[in-house]
């Protein structure tokens, strides 16, 4: 989520081609993307961006979707209407609160004893809290990294040991933000910022030791979506030029395909071309530099050429 398009030009620049709704690459109905005879279970996919994942979800062909959310009538009622736009997949809600431990393990319960196998998990519930760090206190911080950065583990750990799975291919996609590389933007929410970073450096270092033909892994900023979460966190629909919530929505049916395998525990934006990241020089990058598009300090390698390069020139 993002403020304006103008603040966002190290993401906005990165591909010369840029989207804010969806285009033919990440299309749902392309067979490349199919995700026929799979379930995906969305988190807050009751609303917003969630609910457009799950629809692209179902729009790929998905034998089952799973909504989850914390407020039952919202989930109930988006369960609802995708399964009345989607015939051929079954939409299921649930309530669950994936910051909660026992309500999450009761959801994994359910779909055991139902003897449902997720092959794809999208992480998409989060919040906002608003004020200073040291303003809203220690508890209400770090409630937000029990949302942000424990839900993840307990999530990718739940799907990568489910019973009898074996080699399946299984995918767990990460909505992260830009704040994870652009401080400046967390502005009055700097606990949001912290928390998707720690979020996805789990992610990405979980990601090391799993073989992405069988757990793939990947992070994405979804872009400026005006969503209910962007209202109720001040942010006005006439402030700027948002993007349609459907890109970030299908960009998660390719994030979760084997097209974007090599994207495997990076992070990328939803507004970058995905042709431009599969093939020439930013591919080349990505498959020679194993720390490009991941989550680190800043400056180092950068500094450490410059002293090399200055030293070289010294001794000239």
């Amino acid at each position: 989520m993002a403020p304006s398009a103008i603040e966002l030009t190290p993401g906005f620049n990165f591909t010369k081609v840029l989207h804010s709704a969806p285009y033919p690459a990440i299309s749902p109905s392309r067979p490349e993307l199919s995700h026929k005879g799979k379930t995906v279970l969305v988190t807050g996919g009751h609303t917003g961006i969630g609910f457009a994942i799950a629809r692209a979800f179902a729009q790929a062909g998905a034998d089952k979707v799973i909504i989850i959310g914390r407020r039952d009538n919202l989930v109930a009622s988006a369960a609802s209407r995708l399964a009345s736009e989607f015939s051929s997949s079954r939409v299921l809600g649930h309530v669950c609160d994936i910051a909660d431990l026992t309500s999450v393990d009761e959801l994994w319960k359910k779909l055991a004893k139902e003897k449902t196998t997720v092959d794809v998990v999208v992480l998409n519930a989060a919040k906002l809290s608003a004020k200073p760090i040291l303003d809203l206190g220690r508890d209400t911080v770090w409630s937000d990294y029990l949302l942000h950065v424990r839900a993840n583990l307990d999530f990718a750990e739940r799907l990568h040991k489910q019973p009898g799975t074996g080699h399946r291919p299984k995918a767990l996609i990460n909505l992260t933000s830009v704040a994870i590389h652009e401080s400046k933007l967390t502005g009055q929410f700097p606990t949001y910022g912290a928390t998707k970073s720690a979020g996805t450096m789990l992610m990405q270092q979980v990601a090391k030791d799993v073989n992405p033909e069988e757990l793939q892994i990947i992070s994405y900023h979804p872009g400026g979506v005006y969503t209910e979460l962007a209202e109720q966190s001040g942010f006005d629909k006439n402030d700027t030029q948002w993007d349609d919530e459907n890109l970030p929505g299908q960009f998660a049916v390719w994030a979760a395909s084997p097209e974007a395998r090599f994207l495997h525990g990076r992070f990328v934006w939803a507004k970058w071309d995905v042709t431009e990241l599969r093939e020439g020089s930013l591919r080349i990058r990505i498959d020679e530099d194993n720390d490009f598009l991941k989550v680190g300090v800043v400056g180092i390698q950068e500094w450490e050429k410059c002293r090399i390069t200055g030293s070289e020139l010294m001794a000239k």
